[in-house]
C-alpha cells in the first residue's frame, strides 16, 4: 500500500497555475461561452425526447453519441480485443461523467440515485432506489441485470484525479463471479482544465464540460478476472491491484469515506496565504506545533503543521492524530536519549499504549480508546515536567 496524502488525491485548481494558461483561457472564454449555450440547448432538447423514446440498444446508442456530442466528450478505446460479454464492467472513477464514456464503449448503465427520475439514457444511468435501502437495491439491481445486461460500477465511489486507487466498495461485486475492468485516463487538450477539483459540485463540474473544447477519454480494456474462491473482498482487491499496475498507479488503504472527511474539513480551514511556507512559520503555528510535539514526539512536524494548519487548535489537532485521521511516518524521538537514566525517566520514554485486543462493540472500543487517550497524555504530561525539572506534583 502506498503512503499518499489524500491532498495529493484531489486537484485544486481548475486552470494551471501559469501566466501562458490563463491568456489562452481569456482568449478562448468568447468561443467557449458560446459552446456553453450550444450545447446547453443540445442536451435540453436531448433530455425531453428521451422522456419518449422506447429504450432499446439501437436507441441507447443512439442518444449515447449525442449525449457525448453535448459534453464534448471524445472516446478512445484500447485492447478491444479482450473485451468479453459479461454482466459487470468496473473501473476506476476519474470524472463524474466516466458512465456516459463506459457506456459508448460497452452498452453498459450505471446505478444512479443522483436523479429521481427513473432513467436516463443520454447519460447511462438508472436509478435502482436508495442505496440506503440496501436490500431494495440489491433486489431491484438483480432484477435487472437478470433481464438486461451489462452493468457498470465505479466502486471507488469517489472521483479523484487518478494518482492512486481509493479501496474498493465490495457490493459491485456480489453480484457476478467474473467482471471485466477498464482503466480509464482523461485529458483536455489546449486549455488543460481539470474535469474535477476538491470541492467541486456536479453542476460546475458540468459547466466546464460544456465550455472546453473537447475531453478526451482513454479506456483501456484489461483481461476479465474470475472470482474462484475469493471472498467479495479479496475479489474486490484482486481486481483493484491488477487495474492500479495497468495504470501505473499505487493503491491506498483509503476509502472514499475518508476523502469527503478530509474534503469537508479543508473546505473550513481559513482562507490560505500565498505560500503555504509562509503560514506555517507563523509564530503562533510553531509554538502550537512545539506543543502537540511534546505530547506525540513520534509525530513528524510536517504532519503537525498540517492539522493545525486547518484546526487551529492544539487539542483537536492532538486528538485527530490519535484518531488515526492523520496519516504520517513515524519518525524516531531521540529525546529519550537525552533523559537521565532513571526509573521514572525510563519509563516516560514509552508511548506505546496499543489495546491488547481489538474490542467487539463500539461502546467499548470508544471506552478503550478514550482510556489509551488519557494514558499517552498523562505519560507525556509526566514527561514534560521531568524533562524540564519542574516544581509540579506529577
Amino acid at each position: 500500500m502506498a503512503n499518499v496524502e489524500i491532498a495529493n488525491l484531489l486537484a485544486r485548481n481548475r486552470i494551471p497555475d501559469s501566466d501562458v494558461s490563463f491568456i489562452f483561457f481569456i482568449f478562448y472564454l468568447p468561443l467557449g461561452l458560446i459552446l456553453i449555450v450550444l450545447r446547453c440547448c443540445l442536451l435540453l432538447f436531448l433530455f425531453l425526447i428521451c422522456q419518449f423514446l422506447p429504450d432499446t440498444p439501437r436507441i441507447q446508442k443512439f442518444v449515447n453519441k449525442l449525449a457525448c456530442l453535448g459534453l464534448g466528450i471524445s472516446v478512445h478505446v484500447e485492447n478491444l480485443k479482450v473485451k468479453e460479454k459479461v454482466h459487470v464492467y468496473i473501473s476506476n472513477s476519474v470524472s463524474v461523467f466516466d458512465q456516459v464514456a463506459v457506456c459508448k464503449a460497452t452498452g453498459a448503465v450505471s446505478p444512479s440515485c443522483r436523479t429521481t427520475v427513473e432513467r436516463v439514457l443520454g447519460f447511462s444511468t438508472y436509478c435502482f432506489g436508495s442505496i440506503v435501502n440496501v436490500d431494495n437495491f440489491k433486489n431491484n439491481l438483480k432484477q435487472f441485470m437478470e433481464e438486461r445486461t451489462p452493468v457498470y460500477f465505479a466502486p471507488e465511489d469517489k472521483v479523484t484525479n487518478g494518482k492512486a486507487l481509493l479501496k474498493f466498495k465490495t457490493y459491485p461485486f456480489e453480484f457476478t463471479n467474473k467482471v471485466q475492468p477498464i482503466c480509464i485516463t482523461v485529458d483536455r487538450p489546449f486549455l488543460d482544465i481539470s474535469v474535477t477539483v476538491m470541492g467541486s459540485s456536479y453542476f460546475s463540474d458540468l459547466v466546464y464540460y460544456l465550455f472546453s473544447p473537447v475531453t478526451n477519454y482513454r479506456l483501456t480494456f484489461l483481461e476479465p478476472s474470475d472470482r474462484k474462491t475469493m471472498s467479495d473482498q479479496e475479489f474486490a482487491e484482486n481486481v483493484r491491484r491488477n487495474m492500479a499496475t495497468a495504470l501505473k498507479v499505487q493503491t491506498t488503504n483509503y476509502t472514499s469515506n475518508d476523502v469527503t472527511e478530509w474534503e469537508k474539513r479543508a473546505n473550513f480551514a481559513p482562507p490560505r496565504p500565498q505560500t503555504r511556507t509562509r503560514s506555517l512559520n507563523t509564530p503562533e503555528l510553531t509554538r502550537m506545533g512545539k506543543q502537540v510535539k511534546e505530547v506525540l514526539p513520534h509525530v513528524p512536524l510536517n504532519a503537525i503543521y498540517t492539522d493545525l494548519y486547518i484546526t487551529r487548535n492544539v487539542d483537536s489537532t492532538i486528538t485527530n492524530i490519535l484518531e488515526g485521521r492523520v496519516h504520517f511516518t513515524p519518525e524516531q524521538s531521540s529525546s529519550s536519549n537525552n533523559q537521565p537514566s532513571t526509573s521514572g525517566s525510563s519509563n516516560c520514554s514509552s508511548f506505546s499504549t496499543a489495546a491488547s485486543s481489538f474490542p467487539k462493540s463500539a461502546s467499548e472500543r470508544t471506552k478503550s480508546f478514550q482510556e489509551r487517550k488519557e494514558q499517552l497524555i498523562a505519560t507525556a504530561r509526566r514527561r514534560y515536567i521531568e524533562k524540564h525539572n519542574l516544581d509540579i506534583p506529577i
